[in-house]
């Protein structure tokens, strides 16, 4: 076994690289900044009550031109935010009285009061959607329910480890999130929505203030979430991975299990994230079953092959070429069949390099002899095919742990391919990074893994029907 404590990777802008999302979007404009892929201005409709969309738009405007930290020390983790001007993101933010939607006072409380209320509430809510994704224009829609909206399903309180636990021991609640709902419902829409909650604006509080709630962000941070997501949402990408010249075009994809909302079939999603600039589309799959000893899901060769299959022929659409070498990433183990259907899938293509990949949070904590937790990007080497890696942590840059638990660090294991745990526990690293609705660049999971669960949540709740065309991109999910 050997340590390793790895660099924090950088990213690139439109006119320079930076460890940081704020401080590289600040400075040097984000990546695609003026191009022809970003709308100038950006449409933007909103869906709510008289007073949300009040709320919305006052909070919008005064965003404008920027808003001011009032962090006095840790400024690195709370900086400023500019504001959509020209040196930053180079577009705006236009709200037409023509592209927003209120609903009545009645028609909501009707809705909430029925036996059925988050579906009610969600139809309400999609009602409206629609007419304004039918106007034209509009590159994305904000959607903004008061708090009792979100006090149908905010009772829930997940574990921080809940997102890599795929065991049938870790069932979902049965409360529908009216995120989730409306998501499944929305991805009809030729527009993506950005779902905001009043603690965002200042319209009111719709989280529990305990330890098992998060504490509500910075005004000028809920901006940078906030901006940044309409811009990826409206076509736009804020930033990427620096691409090393030696290394091998690679497809990124994250597989993950979900069962439907009857809880009786248990089923596949995928998220594809396409190279460095973390752009992806989604690939559903077929039944999976449980293995009987783990009581871990997995797929049938043909099953496997037929999933990977689908994510090339994507990828080949999008890039109208073919990677040389795909990244699996899967929160269970591979099994043997689960492998050849993968490398069977890769043959077909000829994909030169398939490295299969299981990730699981680890039972495993490395203690240094400091106060703070180990360093964000801390690798601990087990052997020529698994390791550790911290993806939160202690960040030097930050110079403070930013979390609020001990963090734990995510477990790899090759199960097929030939990448060393360094170079896997490094992708990982910077896998982390590409979360855009999430500024602050330490998040807990790759994107492979994340955007694969929060697709399998939207999912569930999508009817069964084979003729049904839904969004297959990924902004669409988020």
């Amino acid at each position: 076994m050997k340590i390793h404590l790895l660099e924090e990777p950088l990213l690139r802008f439109a006119n320079g690289t930076h460890v940081d999302i704020r401080a590289g979007i600040t400075a040097f404009g984000a990546f695609d900044k003026g191009s022809t892929n970003v709308p100038v201005p950006i449409g933007v409709g909103v869906v709510g009550t008289s007073a949300t969309l009040v709320g919305v738009r006052d909070w919008l405007e005064k965003c404008r031109d920027g808003v001011v930290s009032t962090e006095q020390n840790l400024r690195e983790l709370r900086p400023d935010f500019p504001g959509m001007r020209d040196s930053a993101f180079g577009t705006r933010l236009d709200i037409s009285d023509a592209a927003t939607r209120a609903l009545s006072r009645h028609e909501l409380e009707s809705a909430l009061a029925a036996p059925d209320a988050t579906a009610r509430v969600v139809e309400l809510f999609l009602e409206h959607a629609r007419d304004l994704a039918g106007r034209g224009g509009l590159h994305v829609l904000v959607i903004a329910p008061p708090a009792e909206v979100f006090a149908l399903s905010d009772g829930r309180a997940p574990s921080p480890d809940a997102e890599l636990d795929e065991s049938e021991e870790n069932e979902s609640s049965s409360i529908v999130s009216f995120h989730d709902a409306f998501k499944a419902r929305a991805l009809e829409l030729a527009v993506p929505c950005q779902i905001l909650r009043p603690d965002t604006y200042g319209g009111g509080s719709t989280r529990m203030r305990d330890q098992q709630k998060p504490q509500l962000q910075d005004e000028a941070t809920r901006a940078w979430n906030f901006h940044t997501a309409l811009y990826y949402k409206a076509g736009g990408v804020p930033w990427r991975l620096v691409r090393h010249s030696a290394a091998f075009a690679t497809c990124y994809v994250g597989t993950s299990f979900y069962k439907s909302v009857e809880g009786d079939r248990l089923l596949t999603s995928v998220a594809q994230v396409f190279d460095e600039r973390g752009e992806g589309l989604i690939v559903q799959g077929g039944n999976a079953r449980i293995d009987r000893d783990d009581r871990s899901p997995h797929l049938v060769p043909e099953d496997a092959r037929k999933l990977l299959a689908g994510g090339l022929a994507s990828y080949r659409r999008e890039h109208r070429t073919m990677p040389a070498r795909v990244l699996l990433h899967k929160t269970s183990y591979f099994d043997g069949g689960e492998i050849e259907g993968f490398k069977q899938a890769a043959n077909d293509e000829r994909v030169e390099i398939l490295d299969l990949v299981s990730v699981r949070r680890s039972g495993v904590r490395l203690f240094r002899a400091a106060v703070p937790p180990a360093v964000r990007g801390t690798s601990l080497v087990y052997d020529d095919r698994s390791g550790l890696v911290y993806l939160k942590g202690t960040v030097p840059y930050f110079r403070v742990y930013p979390g609020m638990y001990v963090p734990r660090a995510l477990e790899f294991t090759r199960d097929d391919g030939e990448a060393t745990p360094l170079d896997l526990a490094r992708e990982l690293l910077e896998l982390s990074k590409l979360n855009f609705n999430n500024t602050q660049f330490d998040s807990g999971d790759p994107i492979t893994v994340r955007a694969a669960r929060r697709v399998g949540d939207i999912l569930k709740h999508v009817p069964m029907d084979p003729t049904r065309v839904i969004q297959s991109r990924f902004r669409f999910f988020t």
